[in-house]
């Protein structure tokens, strides 16, 4: 299950919800008939009755939470959803949940670190990798993460001498 939003608040005394979705580009979010809310290792799966675009927003009415008390207990939990309910992306193109915890690799091979963060800059993302405790900061372009196995979950890169040094934090 992947973390993709957050119940805002309860809206209404039927049992509405308000939630925002954080990656709502890989989801058909009107098309969705379930959503799960909790927390991690305590998630529960409701269907979807209603759900309503509200600008950045959306307002759901799910099945079983019917009064203000049973919405409002679940606000502030997170919404998860399977990785199948995300559209296919092209070729080369990837969802920020892929990416996070993939082990990065120089072209010899030899281990930098996991993903620990995502940093977006405005069309090119910075990977933010944990090299035994410290942040290096590599942009996530085709030059320099030629390779990308979302399967294998590694991310080959090929960096100019003295990048890795240079911006160590």
């Amino acid at each position: 299950m992947i973390k993709v939003g957050r119940v805002l608040r309860s809206q209404g005394k039927s049992g509405e919800l308000k939630l925002r979705f954080d990656e709502p580009a890989g989801i058909e979010i009107s098309r969705l008939s379930t959503l799960s809310i909790g927390r991690e290792g305590d998630v529960k799966t409701f269907r979807v009755e209603a759900l309503i675009s509200r600008g950045r927003d959306y307002q759901v009415k799910l099945a079983g939470v019917d009064d203000l008390a049973a919405a409002s207990s679940l606000a502030g939990q997170e919404i998860f959803l399977a990785e199948d309910e995300f559209r296919p992306l092209e070729e080369g193109q990837f969802y920020v949940f892929q990416l996070m915890g993939c082990l990065v690799m120089d072209a010899k091979r030899e281990k930098i670190g996991p993903v620990v963060d995502i940093i977006p800059a405005g069309g090119t993302e910075i990977l933010v990798v944990d090299r035994q405790g410290k942040e290096i900061l590599i942009p996530f372009h085709a030059s320099l993460c030629p390779r990308v196995d979302i399967a294998a979950r590694e991310i080959t890169v090929d960096l100019p001498d003295g990048l890795l040094d240079l911006n160590e934090i």
